[in-house]
């Protein structure tokens, strides 16, 4: 009997000693469904346990937690233009070995997202896109119904219809958002949104964006300026018909019963191009001194086939392994619809120049423009030299 006793206490002790914790920061949606990953994942690693945890501001946390000599996590989820603020500050490790191993098993370009100076700083786990949103209560109402062959200058039309007894808001958007602008910028021309360590936004391109905003918002008043909460209550509560929107809103007007459609962004008749979407990639890094082999072991779990099905299915995300993505693709009309937008979209650089310059400024720049009477030439000059500044 005592045998016995000693040795499950060594079994209990050697489990102690020889397990291994890994510790993840995540935001935005889906901890439930990572933390059902992470469960398989020590299903099949009994050594290694995972521990993860809700964060807000996690690229800021981690520079607190950095100073402050706080506890830090080994894994983070950033959205991949958090990488190159991270990168500068040397807190996140090089994953180049990752990538040469499993670039050819993920969507093309994925790994691009997160690269920074020729080396590859997190792993692409999912990623969202935007599209137009339609609540269908108030279209059937003017007996409207859209499909794919609406352009831009169609829906404005839609907009006007609705409109007009001022019964309802036709479409709207966050017009001024850094999220949208480049939507516009990419439609009317724009290769590079950063290009030699430069923000342009006075290039003909850029302009001819500027312009057409502008227009459609307080020229023609054909469209709103609305906020992002706004937009959200606006198409649940039955009083705004159409709306631009990130596609991570899709779960959420579900489970709210909202009587809603989708389709991919519109072409642009002016532009003679399509909207351009944003494909908003978010991914794992490794904080500085834990690329551990337990946590390579975890990020390629993560990255498999059956993973990225279980965590994006029900999410309404776009997985990065190709085969997850050919299944997905024809789930429903949701995920039929959204992948049409993702199929010309972009991401953004991951430079922290870029950032920290472009969704300022471009936020500044396009709320002075849409909803005061400056003048518009003098708003672009002192936004541009405001890029300008190092």
């Amino acid at each position: 009997m005592k045998g016995k006793i000693i040795l499950i206490y060594f079994i209990i002790l050697t489990t102690f000693i020889f397990s291994k914790n890994i510790t993840i920061w995540f935001e935005y949606e889906g901890i439930d469904e990572l933390k059902s990953i992470a469960i398989e994942f020590e299903k099949e690693y009994p050594d290694i346990k995972v521990n993860i945890i809700k964060q807000k501001r996690i690229p800021d946390k981690i520079f607190t937690a950095f100073k402050g000599n706080g506890e830090l996590p080994d894994l983070i989820l950033l959205k991949n233009d958090d990488v190159g603020r991270l990168k500068e500050a040397y807190l996140i490790e090089s994953l180049d070995e990752i990538k040469k191993e499993f670039e050819n098993s993920l969507i093309k370009d994925s790994f691009e997202a997160f690269k920074e100076n020729d080396h590859y700083f997190g792993v692409p786990f999912y990623f969202d896109t935007q599209i137009l949103y339609y609540n269908k209560k108030i279209l059937s109402e003017y007996n409207i119904h859209l499909d794919e062959s609406y352009t831009f200058e169609d829906l404005l039309k839609v907009s006007n219809l609705i409109k007009k007894d001022d019964k309802y808001i036709g479409l709207a958007w966050g017009a001024n958002s850094p999220y949208w602008f480049p939507t516009m910028q990419w439609a009317f021309g724009k290769k590079e949104l950063y290009s030699n360590g430069r923000v342009i936004v006075n290039d003909s391109n850029t302009l001819k964006a500027i312009n057409f905003i502008n227009k459609v918002i307080n020229v023609d008043k054909s469209a709103n300026l609305i906020e992002r909460q706004g937009l959200i209550s606006g198409l649940k509560n039955n009083k705004i018909g159409m709306i631009f929107f990130g596609s991570f809103m899709i779960p959420d007007f579900i489970k709210s019963n909202t009587a809603f459609g989708i389709l991919p962004l519109p072409y642009i008749e002016e532009a003679n191009n399509y909207m351009t979407p944003i494909i908003d990639y978010k991914g794992f890094s490794v904080i500085r001194g834990r690329k551990s082999k337990e946590v390579l072991s975890f990020l390629k779990f993560i990255i498999d086939k059956k993973s990225q099905i279980d965590f994006c299915k029900d999410l309404y995300k776009f997985p990065v392994n190709k085969d997850a993505f050919d299944i997905l693709k024809g789930k429903d009309e949701y995920f039929k619809t959204a992948y049409r937008s993702v199929e010309i979209g972009k991401p953004m650089p991951t430079s922290a120049f870029f950032k920290g310059k472009y969704w300022k400024g471009i936020r500044t720049m396009l709320t002075l423009i849409l909803t005061t009477n400056n003048n518009m030439d003098e708003i672009i000059t002192k936004t541009q030299k405001f890029m300008d500044q190092k």
